[in-house]
């Protein structure tokens, strides 16, 4: 990946549009948009390959929002977050195609996940720190990112589409754990950091 990115920026540099100074902001942002484009044609070929379009779409209408807005679990190697990222993507909708659970317990279970969101915020990047002012934004964003939520499952639910609301409990749960397990990596390296 950086050696593609390094290659566009050296190319836009010599084509005169950006100048020598700004070259590791364009290399760094070539690297994010190649990583995100290859892991979004994968989630096209999964969703294409099991004929799961909505399923796919409502992954990403919750789960980017989260991921976003609440924080999670942040690899260091990219190789590491993209065959992760896929393996969940995967994992989600093999669970949805044969998986099958009652419609309250699901809906228990969305209620459940979305206050454990709301407890766990926020899990910050230790290269982004969040201040208050981006606190607030971030916590008024959740609440209508929930609200959003909660309004297709209760669409789903009046119409039967139980597949679609286990996807968007299963994507729920996803981003709990990596909250978790983001918390956990986060207060590690504290300790690492304290103790040195």
């Amino acid at each position: 990946m950086n050696k593609i990115a390094k290659a566009l920026t050296n190319y836009i540099i010599r084509k005169g549009i950006i100048d020598k100074t700004e070259q590791t902001i364009y290399e760094y942002g070539f690297t994010i948009t190649i990583e995100a484009g290859l892991f979004i044609l994968f989630c096209i070929f999964i969703i294409l390959h099991l004929h799961m379009f909505i399923e796919g779409i409502l992954f990403f209408i919750t789960f980017a929002p989260l991921r976003t807005y609440a924080g999670g679990l942040h690899l260091e190697k990219y190789h590491s977050c993209f065959v992760l990222s896929c393996l969940t993507f995967c994992g989600i909708l093999l669970t949805v195609m044969y998986v099958h659970i009652p419609i309250y317990f699901l809906l228990i279970a969305v209620f459940l996940l979305e206050i454990s969101v709301y407890i766990l915020y926020p899990v910050e990047n230790k290269n982004r720190k969040v201040n208050k002012k981006e606190d607030l934004y971030f916590k008024c964003k959740l609440k209508k990112f929930f609200l959003l939520d909660t309004f297709i499952v209760i669409i789903c639910t009046i119409f039967k589409k139980n597949e679609y609301v286990l996807t968007i409990t299963t994507t729920f749960f996803i981003v709990v754990i990596t909250m978790i397990l983001g918390k956990y990596k986060n207060k590690r390296v504290c300790e690492t950091f304290s103790v040195k």
